[in-house]
């Protein structure tokens, strides 16, 4: 008896983890773009549910081909009830505006995507998505590679400011996932210098008693609210332009503050190491 009890037992042990191995990941539908490129990147694809509306949009999305094999949805409650995911990723704004009684009545769980402000936190979230939604393996491999991507870009020197310079005159010193970009392609973000933490403005005077190397951008020379801004039209800030290096970014890589923030650093540092700068930061 001892002996069959104990194989018995051995059985079950050694069945385990094909048990586990065989439980079915959760279903899941992301609200947001920064929640569809953690599901795009992370997820088997037979476990999505739905993508945001925003991620159809090839103007807004760098994965919107990939994004279109999915159903769409418009982030609403009704959508949820509707699509009947195990699991939603969402923002924390998203959250608020919803009845979070109302999906546990209907055994859906919301998970809250961070919003992190540097590559530590970018890891860690990764890895929180990750395990959320039963890809952990997945999550780790994803850092493996951006971790070997940021040391490949850190290996060539930029020793160069940079000014991160939005249409409106906004820019991001410390503590922003901005910043996480700069350092990423080995440049000194220039804002800090200026005496910026966090999102704020920087005002004329202080760009031009001390200008940066380069000014990094998305779309700033093309953008209409930027053409209307008086930050533009001042011909000092016109004249700085002619002269110091202006680096755009064309691609919806900064937005979200998580892991494809090292293509928007491989973006810059490529479009900066075509410059061929001098170390004083001119052609």
């Amino acid at each position: 008896m001892q002996r069959t009890a104990r194989a018995w037992a051995m059985a079950c042990g050694a069945a385990l983890p094909l048990l586990a191995a065989a439980t079915p990941l959760p279903r899941l539908m992301s609200t947001n773009i920064c929640a569809d490129v953690l599901a795009l990147s992370l997820a088997d694809s037979a476990q999505i549910v739905s993508l945001s509306r925003q991620s159809q949009d090839a103007q807004r999305f760098s994965m919107a081909e990939k994004a279109r094999q999915f159903t769409a949805n418009e982030a609403t409650a009704e959508d949820v009830l509707h699509l009947k995911p195990d699991l939603v990723l969402a923002s924390r704004r998203w959250n608020a505006r919803h009845q979070q009684t109302l999906f546990k009545r209907h055994d859906v769980r919301i998970v809250t995507v961070p919003f992190p402000t540097d590559w530590e936190g970018i890891d860690r979230s990764t890895v929180q998505i990750g395990r959320a939604i039963g890809r952990e393996a997945a999550a780790q491999q994803l850092l493996a590679d951006t971790r070997a991507r940021r040391a490949q870009l850190q290996a060539t020197p930029r020793p160069f400011s940079a000014l991160y310079l939005r249409p409106n005159g906004g820019s991001a010193g410390t503590g922003t996932h901005v910043d996480a970009v700069l350092t990423a392609a080995g440049l000194r973000n220039h804002a800090t210098a200026l005496g910026l933490k966090g999102w704020g403005r920087i005002d004329l005077e202080r760009i031009l008693h001390n200008p940066p190397d380069m000014f990094i951008t998305p779309s700033m020379v093309n953008d209409l609210a930027y053409a209307r801004s008086a930050l533009s039209r001042h011909p000092q800030m016109k004249t700085l332009l002619q002269r110091i290096p202006l680096v755009t970014l064309q691609q919806n890589d900064w937005g979200c503050s998580n892991w494809q923030l090292i293509e928007a650093a491989e973006a810059v540092a490529a479009q900066i190491d075509a410059l061929h700068l001098q170390p004083e930061g001119r052609p």
